[in-house]
């Protein structure tokens, strides 16, 4: 029950007070008791929805559903003077019961607040050193990707949360977080070119290598002289040239198709075989 409610509530029964006793049933009794029976209703939901409710709450309401019942007895014997005195009782024993449960209400949500600040907290300590480590992985692959709006975020949502503004905190992380994504997926992009740039150079090294062996080893495989003896090493030899070259070729082909990774394998199989 709201306070404004339990004000008028007391309100109501200082008029019934200060009106004329009767020796008759007064009706206004009727009234009132719906009015502490209400207010008790009214309570016991709201408690109902409090976990691990303080004993002084319970303490409280407690003694304000009594007056309740001893209020309704008073009204069945007609005992307008203990009715009155009843209902002021339990009103301002609910009264008290309603202060208290406001009381919490306010501690519980300070609590979550506090909560939520420690969890943003933790947060931004998190994005700030992801954002360090993209900065780090920036500079070794040359990527170039400003950071200085990241920086600023992080440093507003640290002043709005020493402000207490978590709402505002909340916000600059969510912006800073989308921020390095994208950082991640540029950087990501420039590194995965900057692999790709190097084996493609790496690849085309070891062409020009295989091409240079190929060619100084056909011309020593030529025979000197017309003896029999060095004949079939020197076919041999001649054969083994024309496979070279026919390497060569291959991956020449593939390196100017762009096909890099196939032609790392034609590489690495051959040389496999060479040992």
């Amino acid at each position: 029950m709201k306070v404004l409610a339990i004000i008028l509530l007391a309100l109501v029964g200082t008029l019934v007070i200060n009106g004329p006793i009767q020796s008759y049933a007064d009706p206004q009794l009727d009234v009132l008791l719906k009015i502490a029976t209400q207010a008790r209703d009214n309570l016991k939901m709201n408690i109902s929805q409090i976990n691990n409710v303080p004993d002084e709450i319970t303490r409280l309401f407690k003694q304000g559903s009594d007056e309740t019942d001893a209020l309704s007895n008073a009204i069945n014997k007609n005992d307008i003077v203990s009715a009155r005195q009843h209902f002021l009782s339990a009103m301002n024993f609910f009264k008290a019961t309603n202060n208290k449960i406001n009381s919490l209400s306010t501690i519980q949500v300070n609590n979550q607040q506090q909560i939520q600040a420690l969890q943003l907290q933790s947060e931004i300590t998190r994005i700030a050193k992801i954002g360090e480590t993209l900065k780090t992985i920036a500079i070794t692959n040359h990527a170039s990707f400003d950071f200085t709006q990241f920086d600023q975020l992080i440093q507003k949502a640290k002043q709005d949360l020493d402000n207490g503004n978590i709402e505002e905190a909340s916000k600059s992380i969510a912006e800073a977080n989308s921020i390095v994504t994208d950082a991640h997926h540029a950087i990501t992009e420039v590194a995965n070119q900057n692999n790709a740039n190097r084996a493609k150079d790496f690849t085309e090294k070891q062409i020009e290598k295989l091409d240079k062996t190929a060619s100084m080893s056909t011309q020593n495989s030529l025979p000197q002289s017309p003896k029999i003896s060095t004949m079939t090493k020197t076919s041999s030899n001649l054969t083994s040239n024309e496979n070279q070259r026919d390497v060569v070729t291959n991956l020449k082909k593939l390196a100017a198709e762009g096909k890099v990774d196939e032609a790392l394998k034609v590489i690495k199989s051959f040389k496999a075989h060479q040992k």
